[in-house]
């Protein structure tokens, strides 16, 4: 969950309300690492989408050095680009101490629980400093295609966990509950549409109707499992042969195929399809391969659907910025209405 920020990343994001003391992190760390733990260091991320961000160099007990990524899951501590982004809907800073609860021990490679903070006012996750290089910025197909292989480990592992301990919890698929509005629901189109500058753009939004009515009803009628919820590149760290997915904020019950569209995103019109063959060649049954893609392509187009109707005034980061109307307009086309 670390790494140099490569050229031309954007700087930090300015935390809402007053600054977290290193004293009070210190504090929180010492209830789970050996006492005195010191803050040797504390320098925030730029990666910083959603909430509060930063590393720290810690030092516990006699001298023991380690490097720690704290997250402020406070829902007051919410950053405004993604409030403006939730467009309303409540932050649960919660849910991603709990799908922490379900790593555990899941042997997924995720970064490693160090402390956490549950308590009215504060919700704080301290994990692993992982080091390593975001997928995104990671030119070695073997690594991308690993990274769909453990995404079909991690559907199958952590599903079969949530089942075996019941956890309704992280994994739960009411929308009141999950950190932004499920992908798998049907995107408000006609403010997309609204909401276009020419004429041209409204109808080409609007000719995506029937075809997005159809992709819902097919991926809504996948079996659910438990899946990150935004499995895009940037979550996903290479760390040799380790892969390591960060912030699981919107984990959920819902269709496994929308985190590989997330994760394939930018190559959607590739024929040969490495990533999404190497993910159900994974599958421990896999399924039959023209009904795969057709799943897939139904995944692909609600994902892009959900980017055309963001809200008004948001813009996406700039390693999710697409020309998401046409990748739209190209998948529509293999929806079968």
């Amino acid at each position: 969950m670390s790494e140099d920020a490569p050229a031309g990343v954007r700087p930090p994001a300015v935390p809402v309300g007053p600054r977290i003391s290193d004293a009070a992190l210190a504090d929180a760390l010492a209830r789970a690492l050996p006492t005195p733990v010191r803050i040797r260091a504390r320098r925030d991320s730029p990666y910083a989408s959603s909430f509060p961000l930063a590393e720290l160099d810690v030092e516990a007990g006699d001298g023991a050095q380690m490097a720690v990524v704290w997250k402020d899951l406070t829902p007051g501590a919410l950053l405004p680009g993604a409030r403006l982004a939730r467009d309303g809907v409540a932050a649960d800073g919660t849910r991603e101490l709990r799908a922490y609860e379900l790593l555990a021990g899941a042997g997924l490679g995720t970064p490693r629980l160090v402390a956490a903070v549950d308590e009215p006012g504060r919700a704080w996750l301290f994990v692993e400093a992982v080091r390593g290089a975001r997928l995104e910025h990671v030119g070695d197909p073997t690594a991308w295609e690993a990274a769909a292989r453990w995404l079909a480990r991690a559907h199958i592992e952590l599903t079969a966990r949530a089942d075996a301990l019941g956890a309704a919890a992280p994994p739960a698929a009411d929308p009141a509950a999950h950190a932004c509005p499920p992908r798998w629901q049907p995107p408000d189109l006609d403010a997309a549409v609204a909401r276009a500058g020419d004429p041209q753009r409204r109808r080409r939004i609007a000719e995506l109707a029937p075809a997005l009515a159809a992709a819902c009803a097919q991926v809504t009628a996948a079996p659910p499992a438990v899946i990150h919820g935004e499995l895009f590149p940037a979550n996903v760290l290479i760390d040799g042969d380790r892969v390591c997915v960060l912030d699981w904020e919107t984990i959920a019950r819902g269709p496994a195929l929308l985190d590989l569209a997330a994760l394939t995103a930018g190559a959607w019109d590739d024929p040969d399809e490495p990533l999404a063959e190497a993910y159900r060649q994974a599958l421990p049954a896999p399924p039959p391969r023209d009904a795969f893609y057709a799943d897939l392509a139904a995944a692909r187009l609600l994902t892009a659907a959900h980017w055309l109707a963001a809200p008004a005034g948001w813009q996406p980061p700039p390693e999710q910025t697409r020309d998401w109307l046409c990748d739209a307009e190209a998948i529509a086309g293999r929806i079968t209405i």
